[in-house]
């Protein structure tokens, strides 16, 4: 919450795609810290840097995915995008915990923050390859080129 009150108009300067990026590397060095440390205070500081970076990854990359999509499509946008986060979730969590029955829950702080890093690429994707569609405040500047049916 704290991380999206102070940081929440970042977007509007760096990007929606940018700005998933430095925070998908917050919660991974977060979920980085509770693997290393040796002592439960600094568990807590990489928890809480987790939970800070976690905070604006999900609404920066729904951003991403409603900026792409045309106006009459944005709610589609958002719950597919909001399914597919938690088909994730509800497909890792329980694989996760097989891993942790494994293996140890030690290892699952540097695996989750490998999982996470593996959005890194698309958000440099997403950055690359601005949205057709643009929303600025209420109005939206459509640059796609017009459908044309065939007459046959």
């Amino acid at each position: 919450m704290v991380a999206r009150v102070l940081f929440g108009p970042l977007p509007d300067r760096l990007g929606g795609a940018r700005t998933a990026m430095i925070f998908i590397m917050i919660h991974s060095l977060g979920l980085a810290l509770i693997w290393l440390s040796p002592d439960a205070w600094l568990a807590f500081v990489g928890s809480a840097m987790a939970g800070f970076g976690y905070a604006l990854v999900y609404p920066r990359l729904g951003m991403e995915a409603v900026a792409r999509a045309p106006a009459q499509a944005r709610g589609l946008a958002m719950g597919i995008y909001t399914a597919f986060i938690d088909l994730a979730l509800g497909i890792f969590a329980p694989l996760l915990g097989l891993v942790a029955n494994a293996v140890g829950l030690g290892l699952i702080f540097p695996i989750a923050a490998l999982l996470a890093l593996c959005a890194v690429p698309i958000a440099m994707w997403l950055r690359a390859h601005p949205p057709t569609v643009t929303l600025q405040g209420n109005q939206t500047d459509f640059k796609q080129t017009p459908i044309r049916h065939n007459q046959s």
